[in-house]
């Protein structure tokens, strides 16, 4: 069975090129996006449920919290991918954005990263989505 597509949102490129190296390695499908209304249109036009792993502080307009706060609004984007949301600011972590992630069941996973507990975070979320079982 091919594993889902893992959509990375991250503005840094070492910390995006990591996350791929990683994922890929574990044959994950990888698709990127740097900045939130990039990755906003992937969710949406994407044929098929994605994990998304999310950083929440992203440049321009639409950051991580608003990708959330749309997508636990949104049912066809809230039930169908499933989020994963990465932080190396856990002052901005507000208890909305906290709500918000329990809301999605969306993991939050503190920079630096620890790669296990990363990686066990995608594969929870993977199998939500092989199952067809909300994450």
């Amino acid at each position: 069975m091919t594993p889902p597509t893992v959509l990375v949102v991250e503005d840094d490129d070492a910390n995006r090129e990591t996350l791929r190296a990683v994922l890929e390695e574990e044959r994950y499908p990888i698709i990127e996006a740097t900045d939130g209304r990039t990755a906003l249109d992937m969710l949406r036009d994407s044929p098929q449920p994605l994990v998304v792993v999310l950083d929440l502080v992203l440049p321009g307009q639409i950051d991580g919290g608003d990708i959330l706060r749309l997508a636990a609004d949104a049912p066809h984007l809230g039930a169908r991918h499933a989020f994963l949301l990465m932080t190396a600011s856990p002052q901005r972590l507000t208890p909305e954005m906290e709500a918000l992630a329990s809301r999605l069941d969306a993991p939050v996973v503190r920079k630096p990263f620890d790669l296990d507990e990363l990686l066990a975070a995608v594969a929870t979320a993977a199998s939500h989505i092989a199952s067809g079982t909300p994450a």
